[in-house]
């Protein structure tokens, strides 16, 4: 399901055939997608797994991890602007995780729509702080994996890293997210303004508000306008991904949001420089990694960079 914010471009949903999936690569594909005009103008889209392929042989339900630094987001604000503190917990086991996201007191509503979760995740955005298994380096594709997988994603940005003898997880090498209901990811654009590719695994569907980019530098002045402290302290105050703007406040000052409702065996690309954020219906897992196409070199080339701190928690 992909529904569109008044006067934003819809997200464009592309199905691949199992023959493309076998015989071009997934930086290929997205290159051929870069043609059209709807990706463009979104900043984002959907591809949809084809029958006949899977990450997994083994599936989901004998997975065994640890999740090292589980992180409880806490959130400040009103009128639809929020910022967030990140606490970092215990370690704790995925069954112990989602054993703790499925429970009745921290779980969404049973069968609400996405558009109710909507609504329900704003009206309580700084209510009981959900915990987040964010950044864990990993990969969920398994090394026999037939066609694309995200464990060995190559793109001009792979090959430039790995020519340098450079391993960056999560940029290179993908991290994996556990989600439960209303964990969130803060506004921002990934490192260098590169392109993401989010995959989801298992579980329940996942919220994605992007700006498009051709608004892009409108929502930096609006950031700007309203947090004039945060810019004078750090002219990329974006970059620290800790602020949620309601796509309510956005409409108010014009600027359009893109809504994609993210669901199991859907790939969701962000365009290089695309602002995005959004929030998760339940326990899931999802995976990610940056990669580059030759579309990303004038946006890279212009890219700012924050030196003050480092960030945990987006997509």
């Amino acid at each position: 399901m992909a529904v569109a914010a008044k006067g934003a471009p819809e997200c464009p949903v592309f199905r691949p055939t199992i023959q493309e999936v076998n015989s071009m690569s997934f930086v290929e594909y997205v290159e051929r997608l870069e043609k059209q005009k709807s990706f463009r103008e979104a900043g984002i889209c959907k591809i949809v797994a084809p029958d006949g392929w899977a990450p997994r042989r083994t599936g989901y339900s004998r997975l065994n991890f640890e999740l090292p630094r589980p992180i409880r987001q806490h959130a400040t604000g009103r009128q639809g602007l929020y910022r967030t503190l990140m606490v970092e917990g215990r370690r704790m086991s995925l069954d112990e995780f989602r054993d703790m996201a499925r429970e009745d007191i921290n779980a969404a509503p049973r069968e609400a729509e996405p558009e109710e979760l909507e609504r329900q995740f704003w009206r309580n955005v700084t209510l009981k702080p959900p915990l987040y298994g964010a950044d864990i380096p990993g990969s969920l594709f398994e090394p026999q994996c037939k066609g694309w997988t995200l464990r060995r994603l190559r793109s001009l940005l792979s090959e430039t890293l790995e020519e340098q003898g450079i391993k960056m997880p999560g940029v290179n090498e993908p991290y994996l997210y556990i989600g439960s209901w209303r964990s969130m990811f803060a506004w921002h654009t990934e490192d260098m303004d590169l392109h993401s590719v989010n995959y989801l695994h298992y579980g329940a569907s996942k919220q994605w508000y992007v700006v498009p980019p051709a608004h892009r530098q409108r929502f930096e002045l609006l950031m700007r306008s309203l947090l004039q402290d945060l810019f004078r302290a750090c002219p990329e105050f974006m970059r620290h991904k800790e602020l949620l703007v309601s796509p309510q406040l956005l409409a108010s000052h014009a600027i359009p949001v893109v809504k994609v409702v993210h669901h199991p065996r859907e790939f969701v690309v962000v365009f290089p420089g695309a602002y995005h954020s959004g929030f998760n219906h339940g326990f899931n897992i999802a995976e990610s990694v940056n990669f580059a196409t030759k579309a990303w070199l004038p946006v890279g080339a212009e890219a700012g960079f924050c030196e003050c701190q480092s960030v945990r928690g987006s997509q």
